[in-house]
């Protein structure tokens, strides 16, 4: 049976919280979350992160059922995606005040034994399972390429201090190119969505355990804690994701 938890935190710096996240079980075997990380100007990230948010989950209220297809899902993906970022973008358009507003997003279906993910910026999505965690996205990041190309150590990259530079947003451009993937998806296994106020404090081996007291308490405040007790600086989002 899947189980999902989520918490949002401003943070311990900042007045306003442009994280937003949405998650729903529609059975034993099919749910869905997201998490969005808005930016540009102190309001209008977050009307980017929240528009960005509902207008993917009215899609997936609406079309994703238990008999959908597997190229079907990707299809409802791409698709709740690019009317998300055209809803962002137009927005930004007409008012000065939103212009270059924008938002990362990682978004999770499971769908039977197949996990869908989908993402854009450097928010991230953990799979951990027997005390193993593997990170299934890639940061669309200035350092990440520069990583890509040899030019930076990974370690060099965590201390970067242009790190929090992205290269591909929901809402900054007419188009967006979002990362799709699918993996096999099983019981025992455990997803974190996370924004950067997270996973910029939460080294890589320490992901497991933390999640694991997560999992254990039903709540993601362990990891929200682990973040502020490092700092919090930014504001900060997990979800948990699992098939009991």
């Amino acid at each position: 049976m899947l189980k999902a938890t989520g918490l949002t935190h401003k943070g311990t710096v900042r007045a306003q919280n442009q994280d937003v996240f949405r998650l729903k079980v529609l059975g034993e075997s099919l749910g869905y979350a997201m998490v969005c990380d808005g930016m540009g100007g102190e309001k209008a990230g977050d009307i980017a992160s929240l528009a960005t948010i509902e207008m993917i989950d009215r899609y997936l209220k609406k079309g994703l059922t238990p008999q959908l297809p597997l190229n079907s899902v990707r299809s409802l993906i791409m698709t709740a995606v690019s009317a998300a970022n055209a809803v962002v973008y137009e927005q930004a358009q007409k008012d000065e005040r939103f212009h270059g507003m924008g938002t990362t997003l990682v978004m999770a279906i499971v769908s039977g034994q197949t996990l869908h993910i989908c993402h854009v910026g450097d928010s991230r999505i953990y799979l951990v399972h027997g005390g193993e965690t593997l990170q299934l996205t890639k940061d669309h990041s200035m350092v990440q390429m520069l990583v890509d190309k040899g030019e930076l150590s990974q370690s060099e990259a965590d201390t970067h201090p242009k790190k929090h530079y992205i290269t591909r947003a929901i809402g900054v451009a007419p188009r967006v190119e979002p990362d799709y993937a699918e993996y096999p998806f099983g019981q025992g296994q455990v997803l974190l969505l996370c924004s950067d106020g997270l996973s910029n404090y939460l080294p890589q081996e320490q992901v497991a355990e933390e999640v694991m007291k997560c999992v254990r308490q039903h709540s993601a405040a362990p990891l929200i804690d682990y973040a502020l007790a490092a700092g919090g600086a930014d504001n900060v989002t997990a979800v948990i994701l699992t098939d009991e």
